[in-house]
């Protein structure tokens, strides 16, 4: 038995002394150079970080990883993780505030807290007794619920105790955070080889996705890109294959409750329990002609170039972008999926391979179970926005459609529709009523 625990611990050291450890930096073109902040989200693995524009991400197949430069991350930075004897929280807060702290166990319950004031700035409290196991550090005030998880090594449990490093602080006297976000840090994350990360960049009102899976030290430019609407919505942006998205569903518009009758320049918005809900989590929904702004249907021949209409049909897009013809949702489903030719370009009902698990938003709640074959690989960030119909929200948690400019006339329009659903991988399309109130992806000129 010795023998073979020592040959396991050689084997974790041997293994250890191969990881990977990568640096990403990052800058910005297009209509900023300036990088203000980065949201980096390990897909993989579902967890994420927050950074300053000009800190530097560390990557790590480390188990656990020491980390005692400033950052900005909302959920504390648990270092080290794994934790044996002893581990530090630290995190950020914009303002001072009377904060509660919490530990529950991996069944919920609370098993230590304590009531504290802190002032403006980055915080750092000392955790020591924890049994082995998995538990949760929860932090909360008025304004804020930051949480994250702690795996506990220790053999045995003695009384938790949560205390402050009082020299660890770093306490901003000015209002302005910026003084904050000016210092340069490089930021741990814990990583795996070929794990996938999606990396959002923010400058002003300009915010841009980009999908890696790192394989050497880099740095990540953000394609900066106006996304703007009418009623002053900033949306984030991602480019799949040859083409620029939103990455947000459409939120131009008025609210108006479901009950009212949807008029030029409203929207019905709901939650995801299906509830009407003026903040429009989901973005809106819109009844087609609405959407369209009473414009004639309009639609692509075929592949690109050809799948974009003449004249596109801007509606309530942001100026620059129109909403997508029949064909330039084909070339989104064909360039999200790894069977190209599963959705051609006939024009006729039909429905792909995976395409739609690699448009939608994974590590997430927000879509029911099995939420099939969900990987957001390519930044798209599908949610199941649902639909209206007759005064009615409808499949909540279960799908999103969205519109096309493009429509076939019977006795009335016929637009064409693509649809993400949570229990099949595939993209489905198809015709509806233009009555139906469905989502919006606007895609760039």
């Amino acid at each position: 038995m010795r023998y073979t625990f020592g040959l396991f611990i050689g084997t974790l050291l041997s293994f250890a002394s191969f990881s990977q450890n990568y640096q990403i930096s990052f800058a910005g073109s297009g209509s900023s150079s300036t990088v203000e902040s980065v949201y980096v989200e390990n897909l993989t693995q579902c967890t994420s970080i927050s950074l300053n524009g000009n800190d530097v991400l560390h990557l790590s197949t480390g188990s656990g990883i020491e980390n005692n430069n400033l950052s900005i991350t909302k959920d504390p930075n648990i270092f080290p993780n794994p934790c044996t004897g002893i581990c530090n929280a630290e995190f950020f807060i914009d303002d001072a505030d009377e904060i509660t702290i919490s530990i529950s166990d991996i069944s919920g319950k609370i098993i230590f807290s304590k009531n504290d004031y802190s002032v403006r700035g980055r915080l750092s409290y000392q955790i020591s007794g924890l049994s082995k196991g998995i538990f949760f550090l929860c932090i909360e005030s008025s304004s804020f619920c930051y949480k994250s998880k702690i795996v506990s090594l220790n053999s045995d449990s003695k009384s938790i105790l949560v205390n402050k490093n009082e020299s660890d602080f770093v306490v901003l006297k000015s209002e302005n955070t910026n003084n904050y976000k000016s210092e340069e840090a490089t930021i741990d994350m814990v990583y795996a080889d070929g794990d996938l990360l999606k990396i959002t960049g923010e400058s002003g009102i300009y915010s841009t996705v980009v999908m890696l899976v790192p394989e050497s030290d880099q740095a990540v430019t953000f394609n900066f890109i106006p996304c703007t609407d009418a009623n002053g919505n900033n949306y984030s942006v991602v480019e799949i294959g040859d083409q620029w998205w939103m990455a947000e569903n459409l939120n131009a518009g008025t609210y108006v409750p479901i009950s009212t009758t949807q008029a030029a320049g409203t929207k019905f918005c709901m939650n995801i329990n299906g509830l009407d809900d003026p903040t429009c989590p989901m973005g809106g929904l819109y009844e087609w002609n609405i959407l369209m702004q009473e414009a004639l249907p309009c639609n692509g021949t075929g592949a690109p170039p050809a799948d974009r209409c003449n004249d596109p049909i801007q509606g309530l897009c942001p100026v620059g972008w129109h909403i997508p013809s029949h064909y330039e949702w084909t070339t989104l489903a064909r360039s999200s999926g790894t069977d190209f030719g599963a959705l051609d370009y006939n024009g006729t009902l039909g429905v792909g391979v995976d395409e739609g698990g690699n448009l939608k938003l994974n590590c997430t709640t927000n879509w029911w179970n099995p939420n099939a074959g969900a990987t957001n690989a390519t930044g798209f960030s599908g949610i199941p926005g649902g639909d209206t119909w007759d005064g009615v929200f409808e499949d909540f948690g279960q799908s999103s459609y969205y519109w096309t400019s493009s429509a076939i006339f019977t006795y009335t329009y016929n637009p064409w529709v693509y649809a993400l659903n949570y229990s099949v991988a595939f993209v489905g399309r198809s015709q509806y009523f233009m009555e139906n109130g469905f989502s919006c992806r606007c895609v760039k000129d």
